[in-house]
């Protein structure tokens, strides 16, 4: 992926546009193409956004190597991801002029030759039905439940001296959005969210949100999951939102991982895990662009993208994943109660970030969050008001 930041920008401000650089345009997920991820940093698979499917690393976001969040992103340019080829048949036998062959020899190479074409076709098989259709990724197992209640249940007292910095971890806050009519679902103020499973930036990102929105309602059917083992920040442990559900008095919440981490037949993206209906798809088509979202390239289309009651948009991830490397699933979860942890001065930082434009939409609600010192704090540095 190009970096065209100048040379006198800062290596905070490259980091952000080399993760926001994938995109995966949002004309093509209002379309509803497949094979290629959303952008991831704005990824694209491989690659996402630091954002984007956001974020976005090398993907097919911006396409990095494979298919890569950033992605088929969504959010980042679509991942181009190398599937294997099947082996070419060999070489056919000289024809002899002398002497006949003798019928010994003329069923020996006829074995031959049945025996390549056996193999020939079970390699074509396997290739055409081993990830031709959407699934999830064989290393998706339910989240165990010590690592849920971790990350579900931050003490407050965390959220409130962590705040919205860090000193190790740059943390970028969202895009305010104005003059918008409030985004709803079904009636209450609505929250979007568009990833790819492959993508490491929705891999980051993904900790932060589910942290804040465990503060408005409760998550049911969460996975684990690992980012793509071909793209930056290759193997990111994660969760994802694949099959999962949020329910909350406050909010309503959609998650979609767009994106599996399993490529296509063709080698060329991520298959679709969870497709848009066609309310998603306007959204992503709106505002998952350059003009709203900061993108570094005009169309956008990055993931992880979130759209938070049309108050506030996430386009990429709000911190690199690259503190996350390493570490296992239990390792960052089990880190969230100490507030001077690198990893958790991020993730708690964005989750603030995350929460105080939530309140913004819903009326700040429940008190005891919206009134918190972290949150307002976030909400005074957004210019955020309900």
């Amino acid at each position: 992926m190009a970096d065209n930041d100048q040379p006198n920008r800062s290596a905070e401000a490259k980091e952000r546009s080399r993760q926001q650089s994938r995109a995966v345009s949002g004309k093509d997920v209002a379309r509803g193409v497949s094979g290629q991820p959303a952008g991831g940093q704005r990824t694209t698979p491989k690659g996402s956004r630091n954002g984007a499917q956001g974020t976005q690393g090398k993907a097919q976001g911006t396409q990095g190597k494979g298919a890569g969040k950033g992605g088929q992103g969504v959010g980042g340019k679509r991942p181009a991801g190398g599937g294997q080829r099947s082996p070419r048949p060999g070489g056919r036998p000289a024809g002899a002029t002398g002497p006949r062959r003798s019928s010994t020899a003329l069923l020996t190479w006829g074995v031959v030759g049945l025996v390549l074409i056996v193999v020939i076709v079970l390699v074509v098989v396997k290739l055409t039905s081993g990830s031709s259709s959407p699934g999830t990724a064989p290393t998706s197992q339910p989240l165990p439940a010590t690592i849920a209640q971790q990350v579900t249940d931050i003490p407050a007292s965390v959220y409130d001296t962590v705040g919205i910095s860090s000193p190790t971890v740059t943390v970028t806050p969202p895009k305010v959005l104005k003059n918008q009519p409030l985004l709803t679902f079904n009636g209450q103020p609505g929250v979007f969210y568009m990833g790819g499973e492959f993508c490491p930036y929705c891999a980051a990102q993904r900790w932060a949100i589910v942290a804040s929105l465990s503060r408005f309602g409760k998550f049911t059917g969460l996975g684990t999951m690992q980012s793509s083992s071909t793209d930056v920040y290759a193997n990111t442990q994660t969760l994802t939102f694949a099959k999962a559900t949020f329910s909350s008095p406050y909010v309503a919440v959609r998650l979609r991982e767009y994106y599996s981490n399993v490529q296509n037949s063709s080698g060329t993206g991520y298959t679709i895990l969870n497709p848009l209906n066609a309310t998603e798809k306007k959204l992503v088509k709106k505002f998952d662009v350059g003009k709203y979202t900061g993108a570094s390239t005009s169309s956008g289309g990055s993931i992880p993208f979130m759209d938070i009651g049309n108050k506030v948009l996430v386009a990429g991830a709000s911190y690199t994943p690259a503190v996350l490397s390493g570490l296992t699933r239990a390792q960052i979860a089990g880190g969230l109660t100490t507030a001077k942890n690198p990893v958790t001065q991020a993730v708690i930082a964005t989750s603030n970030y995350l929460s105080a434009a939530t309140c913004a939409s819903d009326g700040n609600k429940p008190a005891s969050v919206c009134g918190s010192k972290g949150v307002t704090e976030a909400a005074k540095a957004m210019g955020l008001k309900s």
